[in-house]
């Protein structure tokens, strides 16, 4: 039995608003997708499988895709002020939350594998985030606060991680391969640089 997709679709501008623009496509079965925009926003969602779900909502004027393939993947976006987010997912059961409050941050998610989680938060201006997980279990999570601060983790494999960075000018750069690993970063100050890349022993 076919079941049907659904989408929703709401635009509120005010009388001196450009307006918002909203675009979903979507092929498969049971795939859902809900936009509610306030502002001048733009938002993207795109689905092609079964039991795909997706919501963005937007207040200010921000810009946002959600692009989805496979089964059973949530995706969500929230943003307020003037910022920029992104989730591309592939697979099964994959699972993505990005938050931003603020002006000019920017958010990637892209996730291939199944049974992957990442969770985006960030306030403030400037705060850059990118996560690419591949492979099954990975579980990723971001919180920034403050202004220009940077973290980039690439991810394959049951791996795990959690970054915390709060005030200004910080970078976290992280690598893990292969699986079975996992660690916690946490920054408060500003200035600050950690590179990390692990890879199973032998």
């Amino acid at each position: 039995m076919r079941v049907p997709c659904t989408a929703l679709l709401v635009l509120l501008a005010g009388p001196a608003a450009a307006g918002s623009v909203a675009y979903i496509d979507q092929v498969g079965e049971g795939n859902q997708a809900s936009h509610v925009q306030t502002g001048a926003n733009s938002a993207d969602t795109r689905q092609t499988g079964t039991q795909l779900w997706a919501e963005q909502l937007q207040s200010g004027s921000n810009s946002a895709t959600i692009t989805q393939s496979g089964q059973r993947q949530r995706a969500s976006i929230t943003q307020l002020g003037s910022n920029a987010g992104s989730i591309a997912q592939a697979g099964t059961g994959n699972d993505a939350t990005l938050m931003q409050d603020g002006a000019a941050n920017r958010a990637t998610v892209m996730q291939s594998g199944s049974g992957n989680r990442s969770s985006v938060r960030q306030s403030g201006s400037g705060n850059l985030s990118s996560t690419v997980q591949r492979g099954d279990g990975n579980d990723s999570k971001h919180r920034q606060d403050g202004v220009r601060n940077e973290v980039t983790t690439v991810q394959e494999g049951n791996s795990s991680l959690s970054v915390t960075q709060t005030g200004n000018n910080n970078s976290i750069d992280s690598t893990i391969r292969n699986g079975g690993q996992g660690f916690r970063i946490l920054q408060n100050g500003s200035g600050m640089d950690i590179r990390v890349i692990q890879t199973p022993g032998r």
